[in-house]
């Protein structure tokens, strides 16, 4: 009895290390890389050292400034992720019951889909507000994501199982909870985490493009400007931490999610 308990705990700690050692195998591998890298071309202007990134990070956690720029991406970011989720979710559902409408919007979407989202931030520049561009843009980099996901979901819901619901007369709200929100869950999840990563690069760009008065991607463009190349892959490294964890941690969440609704 103890000693099938103990090895059925050491597997799921064999697990997680075979998974985190070979990320930390990968992030050792890339520093290595990055130093070598950084020893042979001696131009700190244009590729600058982890030491040198480093240092500039510890410099930018102490000015107040640099966080309340994080802050603002971060809130221009899921401002815009709930706009893409809410909307895209809602003409996911239409879409995916409709064929007339899932052909009338295919054009559209698909275009804003294959668009660049330089071209996007531009056009914006002459609509919007230097603050409001990123969320604009961000919300078409990640809707088109959400209503695929969707209205992929609806369509593949098991037409046995609603067959079955009619037959035995389940209410709409029964059929919503047992039926249509299982089938939908894991592609709407998949979705959501893939949507949030395009929502925080594509608000970043907007900022580098519009420069609103606080943001990461501002912060990038000027120390570009002053040619603080360490301070802008310093930067840079704190956005792709916060948009792996945040990521990491959606999937997480929303795994344990699709496992209580399965």
């Amino acid at each position: 009895m103890s000693s099938s308990t103990s090895s059925s705990i050491r597997r799921p700690a064999a697990k997680h290390s075979a998974a985190v050692l070979p990320g930390i195998l990968s992030l050792f591998c890339f520093i290595c890389i990055w130093t070598i890298a950084a020893g042979l071309m001696r131009a700190p202007l244009i590729l600058p050292s982890p030491a040198a990134s480093a240092r500039a990070l510890a410099k930018l956690a102490r000015q107040t400034d640099f966080w309340i720029a994080i802050a603002m991406t971060f809130l221009r970011t899921m401002l815009s992720f709930c706009i893409s989720v809410v909307s895209g979710t809602v003409l996911g559902v239409l879409c995916g019951r409709s064929p007339w409408l899932r052909a009338f919007f295919a054009f559209p979407i698909e275009l804003v889909r294959a668009a660049p989202v330089v071209s996007f931030i531009l056009m914006a520049l002459f609509w919007f507000t230097s603050g409001t561009v990123p969320v604009f843009v961000s919300v078409l980099a990640a809707f088109p994501v959400m209503e695929s996901a969707v209205s992929e979901g609806i369509r593949r819901m098991d037409s046995g199982l609603l067959e079955m619901a009619r037959v035995y007369r389940l209410s709409r709200w029964q059929q919503l909870r047992w039926i249509t929100v299982p089938a939908v869950l894991p592609p709407f999840c998949a979705g959501a985490i893939s949507a949030f990563g395009l929502s925080w690069k594509a608000t970043i760009a907007g900022e580098v493009l519009c420069l609103p008065r606080a943001g990461a991607g501002t912060l990038m463009q000027t120390a570009q400007i002053h040619l603080e190349t360490a301070d802008v892959a310093a930067i840079t490294l704190v956005a792709a931490g916060i948009c792996f964890a945040m990521e990491r941690g959606a999937a997480r969440a929303l795994g344990g999610i699709t496992g209580r609704a399965g």
